[in-house]
């Protein structure tokens, strides 16, 4: 688009046509030589390739090499035991051709890989004020656009990475200042157009300082990356796409896409510019393929004839040559910078696997083979600012300003030495009594869940019981054992709730005790913020344990209850199938006892031991991290021994008396 627009000053409007820059850049830090970046996309076959039963002419051996037109295993014919090394000279022979490139990409490949693997790695480039730029090459149909615009469900690399550079832009706003414009043009039957300001073409300048310039084009600031996806959106709709036979929506243009990014060291106050150039070219086509004649006939001339000039300009630049024909056509000239300049410059190749695109997918991989020579010396793009002495007055006054405010900063730092003994104790047996409430009620909140789920297991056990007892009154004697066993469970989530309300209202209380050491003892008011950022720290790592914790136990009653229906279904089956062998006798004594056993295992009379597993809900004698002579315990404990921990040995029948968390006491004592 030209070095003029990339340099400018976007600061007092957002839509402008003229700038220069106050200097004139100066580039430093030269790169060696650096060769162009070229991948290869294969894209899957279509509809129509695979009704057809086409043959496929690409063949992807790794991530880097492919073969082009492989050979075919045929059946060798021999004669008299003799094989016959005869061809047929009625087929065409393969030409077997590998190629090799720096990433090659297959049919199940996403945009987001082709995106990790090209310009993702541009973004820290263009930080340090590097030019970058990507284009798409390829034949109509081989899916360029797709892989540079995407669509909503499955976004092209342009959406990734403009995401990713809002992203860098974020990480270092502290440090820089940014101002990031946008423009947005097609080159249709060799008009230049504007797509973010539909009208008149536009004509090509060259300008001795700044190169290939777009006369009254317009660059749009930006902000956040709605409005950059909100323009974006906008040049596409405008865009000039038409169905062909070997197409649906067939780009009839060449598209470029540019980033301008400016960037101000706020220590140093240097200056970066860099560029960013996304472009989607139009596919090279035959008239044949594409079955259309007049407009568009002449369109796909128009493309061809910029496409040739494209591939001129590459062999040219390949082979090292002085002149390269830039001049042939307004796409090259578009691209003097991204082909031969300073620039890095990614070439995404895309080809068919199809026969029905063998030459197509042949001339595209010869060009991407001879893009791989071409060399271009990389440069930073920095502004020499040449500052007055006034403006050096100011950053000496701004940095006086921020010193002052450190040093205020310092000088309010608590000396902890200079804080009363009992005072500080006294803080130091809140904040340790804080802490201990929080592992306690995350130690009640994960019991409560764990409890909760064994619950739900004995419901789903008692379920499924009905399908295998023969005898009513052995059904009804497990049914009330397991609804003991349930019972007890909802008992002991009652008894949990309450105490976890109870945990909070003791939490809330120690919370304003705090709040009252805080004013009527400012010299620690630090001392208790600090404190206070580490429980809160502390309290939303435990939260989202448990938040996680209550995700696995939903997923795993989902996966449970799934399972326990197929186990009832098949313990009918089972009820059945013993039913009738014992019924025509057929059922020995062994068969009888295994059945009992089943029976017996399934409504919980053998203990089962889970070592650090949830228990199935088959067991009737179960352990659980936290119950009701637990939390009494613990309770008393809290307020008659100064905090001391949770106990680990409980005892599940123990009476249930109602003991309140008084933080009176504890800060008493």
């Amino acid at each position: 688009m030209g070095k003029k627009n990339e340099y400018r000053s976007l600061r007092h409007r957002n839509v402008s046509t003229k700038f220069r820059p106050l200097t004139k850049p100066k580039t430093t830090l030269v790169r060696s030589s650096a060769n162009v970046k070229v991948v290869v996309r294969v894209r899957p076959p279509n509809d129509r390739e695979r009704t057809e039963n086409n043959r496929v002419v690409v063949k992807v051996v790794d991530e880097q090499l492919l073969i082009f037109d492989p050979k075919i295993n045929t059946q060798s014919f021999f004669y008299h035991g003799v094989e016959q090394k005869g061809r047929n000279l009625l087929r065409k022979a393969n030409k077997d051709l590998q190629f090799m490139f720096d990433r090659v990409f297959g049919f199940d490949c996403t945009n987001e890989e082709v995106f990790e693997n090209t310009t993702k790695n541009l973004i820290s480039s263009l930080m340090d004020g590097y030019n970058c730029s990507v284009f798409a090459y390829g034949a109509t149909g081989a899916g360029k656009t797709h892989t540079v615009i995407g669509h909503s469900d499955n976004p092209g690399i342009t959406y990734l990475t403009m995401a990713e550079l809002f992203k860098a832009k974020q990480a270092l706003h502290t440090e820089r200042n940014f101002e990031l414009g946008i423009s947005y043009i097609e080159v249709y039957n060799e008009l230049v157009l504007d797509l973010l300001n539909p009208g008149a073409s536009l004509q090509l300048r060259d300008d001795g300082r700044y190169g290939v310039m777009v006369a009254g084009i317009k660059v749009h600031k930006i902000e956040n990356p709605q409005e950059l996806f909100t323009l974006l959106a906008q040049g596409n709709s405008n865009r000039t796409q038409h169905s062909t036979d070997a197409n649906a929506e067939s780009s009839r243009s060449h598209a470029v896409f540019q980033v301008y990014i400016q960037m101000e060291f706020k220590a140093t106050r240097e200056v970066r510019s860099a560029k960013l150039s996304m472009i989607d070219l139009a596919g090279s086509e035959r008239g044949s393929v594409t079955g259309y004649g007049g407009a568009r006939f002449a369109e796909g001339a128009n493309i061809n004839k910029s496409l040739l000039a494209l591939g001129n300009c590459i062999n040219s630049l390949a082979y090292g040559q002085k002149y390269v024909p830039y001049r042939d056509s307004k796409l090259t000239r578009l691209l003097k910078d991204s082909l031969g300049g300073n620039c890095q410059t990614v070439m995404v190749a895309n080809v068919s696997p199809s026969s029905l695109s063998y030459d197509d997918t042949y001339n595209t991989l010869k060009y991407a083979t001879r893009a791989k020579k071409i060399k271009s010396q990389v440069k930073k793009n920095v502004v020499n600012v040449e500052l007055h002495a006034g403006e050096y007055g100011k950053i000496v006054e701004e940095l006086k300003k921020e010193l002052e405010k450190v040093k205020a900063q310092l000088r309010e730092k608590v000396d902890e030495k200079k804080v009363d003994p009992k005072l500080s104790m006294q803080l130091s047996k809140v904040i340790e009594g804080r802490k201990k409430l929080l592992d306690w009620m995350y130690n009640v909140e994960c019991s409560e869940n764990m409890v909760m789920l064994r619950r739900q297991l004995k419901e789903d056990a008692d379920a499924r019981l009905s399908g295998l007892f023969t005898d009513t009154s052995k059904k009804e004697e497990a049914h009330r054992r397991l609804g003991n066993t349930v019972g007890r469970f909802y008992r002991q989530e009652g008894t949990l709730k309450n105490e976890l309300t109870d945990i909070k209202i003791a939490k809330i209380d120690l919370e304003n005790k705090t709040v009252e050491l805080a004013k009527k003892h400012p010299e620690i008011g630090q001392m208790i913020e600090l404190e206070n950022e580490r429980l809160f720290k502390t309290e939303s790592q435990y939260q989202a344990s448990v938040d996680l914790m209550q995700k696995k136990c939903s997923l795993l009653e989902e996966e449970l209850k799934s399972r326990a229906s197929l186990l009832e279904k098949t313990c009918k089956m089972m009820q059945s199938c013993y039913l009738q062998l014992r019924g025509h006798g057929f059922a020995t004594d062994l068969l009888c006892q295994e059945y009992q056993s089943l029976v017996d295992h399934l409504q919980g009379r053998k203990h089962i031991t889970w070592d650090s597993l949830v228990d199935s809900g088959l067991s009737s004698t179960i352990s659980i991290t936290s119950n009701e002579g637990e939390v009494i315990s613990v309770l008393r404990k809290f307020n008659n021994e100064n905090l001391n921990f949770l106990n680990n040995t409980y005892v599940m029948d123990s009476p249930k008396p109602k003991v309140k968390v008084c933080a009176e006491e504890l800060m008493a004592k």
